[in-house]
């Protein structure tokens, strides 16, 4: 399978007008359109999609604002573009080369999540470069609708191509994420259990997710990146001395630890995420709350 990777100099330009402040060299609100729209900036592979998208959202009259805006934009982009796209290219090898392996993870994220016909090929993966970030690792996240998902990886513009398998636990968790979001019946029996326990995530959440992010953000790493579907594809132990939970990061590590056997259980047995999953991992959750 050959994974549906895309590299747009567009998309890409538009990321980098979001991540740095360049109103004052245009005189106009970029950022403020480009964040309340963001996701529009990944619709579509060309650049004539996206701008049709862009219309849609800001008016046809913003639009033609907004293109003038970032042509002075243009050269100073362009002079990452280079090391940056031969970069994006390695990343991109990189996935392509353990395709194979992704497949395999994604059959157990099926049988986990239950549904069935997911394709992977129809979900765009975008990857961009981020010039402002120093960070260690890559970064993803997603966006769901019923007729126009998409994964996004956001790569530090300096990072080198890894030598491990753990950046392909984390694009299998976003894709964790779409493949659940097919399972309607799931989906409220995990919006009913957060909604259960209201006041426990109160004490919990935060860093701008919603509790039930919060919640989903756990259940999907008590199996991937930090949990046994790591364990047993990448070989990567599960972290085991988290006792005090400060932030979501510790919070994963945390869960992936508490609920390590009976997630292997449930991936050995084929078995679906069901209450009585939800159930244990809310006792977890509420066991190492302070």
């Amino acid at each position: 399978m050959r994974l549906p990777i895309i590299i747009s100099h567009f998309s890409n330009l538009l990321f980098f007008i979001q991540k740095t402040n360049q109103n004052s060299l245009v005189g106009f609100d970029l950022q403020k359109h480009l964040d309340d729209n963001f996701d529009v900036s990944f619709y579509g592979k060309g650049e004539s999609e996206i701008w049709e998208q862009i219309s849609k959202s800001i008016g046809k009259q913003n639009a033609e604002q907004f293109k003038k805006a970032i042509i002075p934009i243009i050269p100073i982009f362009d002079s990452h573009w280079g090391k940056a796209s031969k970069n994006l290219g390695l990343w991109e090898k990189y996935f392509q080369n353990n395709s194979k392996l992704f497949e395999q993870i994604i059959l157990d994220i099926k049988k986990l999540s239950g549904p069935k016909n997911f394709s992977v090929s129809k979900i765009p993966i975008y990857l961009v470069f981020d010039s402002q970030s120093d960070d260690k690792d890559i970064n993803a996240w997603f966006s769901w609708a019923p007729k126009n998902s998409f994964v996004v990886i956001e790569i530090p513009i300096n990072l080198k191509v890894s030598d491990g398998l753990f950046q392909l636990g984390i694009l299998s968790h976003e894709f964790f994420h779409l493949i659940l979001k097919q399972n309607k019946k799931l989906v409220l029996q995990i919006n009913q259990t957060v909604e259960e326990n209201s006041s426990l995530f109160k004490k919990i959440s935060g860093e701008g997710l919603s509790d039930k992010m919060f919640f989903e953000e756990l259940l999907i790493s008590s199996f991937i990146p930090e949990g046994y579907l790591s364990e047993k594809y990448f070989g990567s132990k599960v972290v085991t001395d988290i006792y005090s939970p400060k932030d979501l990061l510790d919070w994963r590590k945390m869960v992936a630890s508490e609920m390590r056997r009976l997630a292997e259980k449930y991936i050995n047995n084929s078995q679906q995420i069901d209450k009585k999953y939800l159930s244990q991992l809310i006792k977890v959750i509420k066991q190492n709350v302070k």
